[in-house]
């Protein structure tokens, strides 16, 4: 029976996907929703494997939303200025913590989608990892303090300046997350 069901099976042949308003629109839709259900699951849950599946599963979309809707059309929030090699797409605040403080209600679905990206250079990446900032930063509101142990200046995805005193509540202004 499953020989014939198996011989018989046509896989689907799926219509691309344009990048665009439309799809950005669309996955901002579909994550936000998700990401909401899977914290009120979450928060019902009391069986440790499961809460570690639904923490996976939050990870998963925040990183595809991370990866489809900013790495894909702005490229990253902020880059280092005078980046000549292709760099490090950087969570300016740890996935992790991002996806703990969703789950602790201290920030909603779409905030946590629009966190602070940033693409710096391989050279900083490593001057991060030996202050210890692989998976965590000084200040997650001051997020900028987790970059004083990096060389060299920042700008915004439009070319414009940042100075490090910018504050999480200012980046979701201006990238009207808030």
């Amino acid at each position: 029976m499953i020989q014939e069901l198996i011989e018989n099976f046509t896989p689907p042949v799926y219509q691309r996907v344009t990048r665009g308003d439309a799809s950005y629109a669309q996955t901002d839709e579909f994550v936000y929703n998700e990401l909401n259900r899977l914290v009120i699951i979450y928060n019902k849950e009391e069986r440790l494997q499961t809460k570690r599946l639904i923490r996976d599963s939050i990870d998963h979309h925040l990183r595809r939303h991370h990866g489809y809707s900013i790495k894909g059309s702005i490229g990253t929030h902020y880059t280092q200025v005078g980046l000549e090699e292709n760099g490090i797409f950087e969570h300016m605040i740890p996935n992790s913590t991002i996806r703990d403080m969703l789950l602790a209600e201290v920030i909603t679905p779409e905030q946590a989608c629009n966190m602070p990206t940033c693409r710096i250079s391989v050279a900083n990446d490593k001057l991060l990892r030996k202050a210890g900032y692989v998976s965590s930063t000084p200040d997650i509101f001051n997020f900028w303090k987790r970059y004083e142990v990096c060389e060299g200046s920042f700008v915004d995805n439009e070319g414009n300046p940042v100075y490090n005193n910018m504050t999480l509540e200012d980046h979701f202004n201006k990238y009207g997350v808030l």
